[in-house]
């Protein structure tokens, strides 16, 4: 099991990787679209061309000021998050977690909103838009025989 603590999401918009501050969540969610087709052999159930892909990153976390005088300049949160998503910067983003385990690729903040509470911290949640193919990696591979033959898959 790999705990969730762990697993970081790293941004870069050209000064290197940096945390979320304060992060409590972060989720990565894929699909593909299709298109229904059937036809005589199947007698009538329907079946489906897979077309284009596409993925998600779901974030959420506590705001800190990273930004402004006296800031923590060595993560981001809400107040930079605004200004990557009002500038549609595309951004490099990671995920990685204390397993070795790395997921990387390029994004556009899509979504981004706050809250806040009487007498609790501002929270914030944001979305990450996949651009193009994300890519998943480990700095601590196995040699398991699996992934010689998930190669010939691709």
């Amino acid at each position: 099991m790999i705990n969730g603590t762990y697993s970081i999401l790293y941004l870069d918009i050209g000064e290197g990787f940096l945390p979320i501050g304060c992060l409590t969540s972060n989720g990565f969610s894929e699909s593909v679209e299709t298109l229904d087709s059937t036809n005589i052999e199947n007698g009538g159930w329907k079946t489906y061309v897979l077309t284009n892909q596409e993925y998600s990153i779901d974030f959420s976390g506590v705001a800190l000021n990273t930004l402004y005088n006296g800031g923590d300049t060595t993560k981001f949160s809400y107040d930079i998050l605004k200004l990557i998503k009002r500038n549609r910067l595309l951004i490099d983003w990671k995920i990685q977690d204390n397993q070795g385990n790395i997921d990387n690729g390029k994004g556009y903040l899509t979504d981004l909103s706050s809250e806040s509470n009487i007498d609790e911290f501002i929270t914030f949640s944001a979305t990450i838009l996949g651009y193009g193919i994300p890519v998943s990696t480990n700095i601590n591979p196995i040699d398991s025989g699996l992934e010689s033959h998930l190669e010939t898959l691709i």
